[in-house]
């Protein structure tokens, strides 16, 4: 009911401002119904239509640009705004690459206008434009985004079929994501790091084997120690597959055999299928070294390991098959006679049928290998925008409703302030609708935010990070956290307290390890409680052990609550390895989680 009131209330005044044709006053109950939501289709279309006319009637040429733009009216969009990002969004919404391309590279822009390039086809013109782009001052600095363009442009040059040049920025590429992975991870900036090697096992997708296994084996431990266990199998999926096409069978029954050790570790029910299929990898891997070299010791150590395998599950027509091959190979007849007498042994024993699960099709990720080397240059040559990184959203109709419609309230904020506007209170009212997007494309402005002198900034974007649940929100948090101003800290200590999720857990445990403030380790440790992981119970054990009595009544208080079915065998190893009245505290604790 207090909804609906509010609702009518802020249309009734709106429609007196705008029939009064007081129009700065009508902005901020339009506004309003628009950041609410819930309003009927054509409620929706007059809001909208209102805003529009109000920021014409202002010479507010770019907010009433925008506005045309979001409601699909190119041919409006373009005639109202002629700067050239204006024009370069219209041209690009009513699908005309080529002329984006053109007003991008006219405002600078000249990784978003080789995109258009792409996206027309016209390869040589993206060429020279990552080339230019490339050659940048500004990119001399930074070895992440000059690494993603220099792959950007090996793809290009071998769309080309410029072999050469390719070659050449694609081996750039790698050197420079090599240094920038090594960076972020030295500065604990694992998520960035990962990104840094989805471009690299992109790379060896399209080209080397060494590039592939080194770009899939460090997301894999990325992704392990992030707990992200669906995406690790997946991630496992898909190397074997490629390393089975490419008859990579020794790297291959590797990657099986370290896909069973993960699924047992994580107690997930693909174990004996992995096994499995690195025995048949094995075998073949016997095959293909008789069939290539006619090397008997390498069939032989080949066809051992398949059959150890096929033994362990119990699959023993199968292991008899593979002796009985041994049996047929030319090495010493003692050997051979070994083998022959061990596929006997066998021929009575009977297989076991134990069901082998395999990693389902409904648990892929559809969006587990996003296309960062376009996204990360997009977001570099937005520099924190936060007019021009929300449009971006606005424009997607991919994204939910309220999230468009407040990520188009961002940006007609920001171009439809009035002249006089204080810059401090615009980008403190920028930095609260950003964080009501709620998505991950909000971090970069209010990091940019976080680098103002004004500390009220700095507090507001902190602020808005309470509801952005990603691991690059710590990077501004822990910086909040030595912030000078007492009210960033404050901020700051709140998003610790609430920021509780999977792939917070190295984050939060970093804090807690590394910070002097008793608050901020509490509140580290409690979240750290809310995360279902063994890794979180085995530090809120050593917590229990180390901590002060605050800390020790936190880690207690989130044992007993833990939902993670370790926790007991966790505590029952800890007191065989105590004594004293620690002993006797841990004794205590296991015993109030088996009531």
């Amino acid at each position: 009911m207090t909804q609906g009131y509010e609702k009518r209330a802020a249309i009734e005044q709106a429609r007196r401002f705008v029939a009064g044709q007081k129009w700065q006053q009508a902005i901020a109950p339009l506004s309003q119904l628009l950041e609410r939501g819930g309003l009927a289709e054509g409620e929706l279309r007059s809001t909208l239509a209102d805003l529009g006319t109000a920021y014409r009637a202002l010479g507010q040429a770019r907010a009433a640009s925008s506005v045309a733009l979001y409601v699909g009216d190119h041919d409006a969009a373009l005639a109202l705004s002629s700067h050239p990002l204006d024009q370069a969004r219209a041209y690009g919404a009513a699908e005309d690459p080529v002329r984006a391309a053109r007003a991008y590279e006219e405002a600078g822009w000249l990784g978003h206008a080789a995109l258009q390039c792409e996206r027309a086809k016209d390869d040589r013109a993206a060429r020279v434009l990552w080339e230019r782009l490339a050659a940048s001052a500004r990119l001399s600095s930074d070895p992440y985004v000059s690494g993603l363009v220099a792959f950007n442009l090996g793809r290009a040059c071998q769309r080309l079929g410029d072999r050469a040049a390719a070659r050449k920025a694609l081996v750039r590429s790698m050197h420079l994501l090599t240094a920038a992975a090594d960076g972020f991870e030295a500065q604990g900036q694992r998520e960035r790091a990962f990104d840094c090697y989805g471009v690299l096992l992109t790379m060896g997708k399209e080209g080397s084997f060494e590039n592939l296994a080194e770009g899939y084996l460090n997301c894999i431990r990325i992704l392990g120690e992030d707990g992200l266990r669906y995406y690790v199998v997946q991630y496992y999926e898909d190397f074997q597959a490629l390393a089975m096409e490419r008859e990579e069978l020794h790297a291959a029954a590797t990657l099986f055999r370290e896909a069973a050790e993960y699924a047992r570790r994580q107690r997930l029910p693909y174990t004996r299928h992995y096994r499995y299929r690195g025995a048949l990898a094995s075998a073949l891997q016997g095959d293909r070294a008789l069939a290539t070299s006619g090397s008997a010791d390498m069939a032989e150590n080949a066809y051992t390991a398949a059959i150890d395998a096929m033994n362990e599950l119990g699959l023993y027509s199968k292991a008899r098959e593979l002796y009985a091959k041994l049996a047929s190979l030319p090495l010493a007849e003692k050997r051979k006679e070994r083998y022959a007498r061990l596929a006997t042994r066998l021929a009575a024993i009977a297989d076991d049928t134990t069901p082998m699960q395999g990693f389902p099709d409904y648990l892929r990720v559809a969006t587990a290998y996003p296309p960062i080397w376009t996204l990360d240059v997009v977001e570099w040559e937005q520099d924190g925008d936060p007019a021009e990184t929300m449009i971006e959203v606005a424009l997607d109709r991919r994204w939910a409703d309220f999230q468009r419609r407040r990520a188009l309230l961002v940006r007609l904020k920001e171009l439809g302030a009035p002249p006089g506007t204080d810059p401090a209170e615009l980008t403190i009212g920028l930095a609260g609708l950003l964080g009501t997007v709620e998505l991950y494309v909000s971090l970069a402005p209010l990091e940019r935010m976080m680098t103002s002198e004004d500390a009220r900034v700095r507090a507001a974007a902190m602020h808005a990070m309470i509801k952005l649940f990603f691991k690059r929100t710590f990077v501004s948090v822990i910086r909040g956290l030595a912030d000078p101003a007492p009210e960033v800290r404050r901020e700051a200590l709140l998003c610790v307290s609430s920021l509780a999720f999977v792939h917070a857990l190295d984050p939060l445990s970093r804090i807690y390890r590394e910070a002097s403030d008793p608050n901020v380790r509490r509140a580290a440790l409690t979240s750290i409680g809310k995360v279902n992981r063994i890794e979180a119970v085995e530090l809120l054990v050593e917590a229990f052990r180390n901590g002060d009595e605050a800390e020790r009544a936190v880690a207690s208080a989130a044992l007993r609550a833990s939902e993670q079915p370790d926790t007991r065998a966790i505590i029952e190893r800890e007191i065989a390895a105590e004594s004293g009245p620690m002993r006797d505290a841990l004794t205590q604790l296991h015993r109030a989680l088996v009531r």
